[in-house]
């Protein structure tokens, strides 16, 4: 009887043995199985990850570039802004009497005056009867375009200096010396003499042909050019 138990225990142990073996590799198998599954959703959430952030970084780029054209449009509207307010214009053309032409382009607004109403022929002294119309235009000068800058320029036309050739090297400094009567003019009557100052042309910027009588008339002047630059 205990003989035949000894044959049979050995027997039962390799079936323990065996069925243990079994289980575990069942287990393993089946943490390989849910690794692989979690590893496989994990890399799938990765790749929704890297999609989204595309997705968030072409949306940030964009608003990026929206948030520096809206400062870019600001900052034009300010500046222009700010330009209206600093050179102001009149509603309409300074109106300084009869012979005396204003034009207007590009912002640069031009009195345009005819020697004879200024000087006596040869001459660079303002007749008192200058001072009407000067006055007129300081005061316009004073109170619409008080920021802006003044050039006052003398033109005269091509024919040589003769008359009045002790006074006068040449059309240079007859022209030059016109202008600054002007200037002094101006400044005297308030004028800031920081943003004035004179200029002279000789004849080389006619307006007019210099061939004929009517042609040097014109070309005879002088110019108060304001500009906003």
């Amino acid at each position: 009887m205990r003989q035949g138990r000894r044959t049979w225990q050995p027997a039962v142990r390799g079936l323990l043995v065996l069925a243990i073996g079994a289980l575990a590799a069942a287990s393993v198998g089946c943490q390989q199985q849910q690794l692989e599954e979690r590893n496989a959703a994990l890399q799938k959430q990765l790749e929704q990850a890297i999609v989204r952030n595309a997705d968030l970084q072409a949306e940030n780029d964009r608003l990026q570039g929206e948030n520096q054209q809206m400062l870019s449009d600001v900052a034009q509207a300010r500046q222009a802004a700010q330009q209206a307010k600093a050179e102001p214009q009149p509603a309409k053309k300074p109106d300084f009497g009869e012979g005396i032409d204003v034009s207007v382009a590009g912002g640069v607004t031009t009195v345009t005056l005819p020697d004879t109403i200024l000087f006596d022929s040869g001459k660079a002294t303002l007749k008192s009867s200058s001072q009407r119309v000067l006055d007129k235009i300081a005061s316009v000068l004073n109170r619409d375009y008080s920021s802006q800058t003044i050039r006052v320029e003398g033109h005269t036309d091509n024919e040589p200096i003769r008359k009045s050739k002790n006074l006068w090297q040449d059309n240079w400094d007859l022209a030059c010396n016109r202008a600054m009567a002007v200037v002094r003019y101006l400044t005297s009557k308030g004028i800031d003499a920081k943003r004035i100052y004179a200029s002279g042309f000789s004849y080389y910027k006619p307006v007019a042909s210099n061939q004929t009588d009517a042609g040097r008339s014109r070309n005879r002047r002088v110019a108060i050019v304001v500009s906003p630059y």
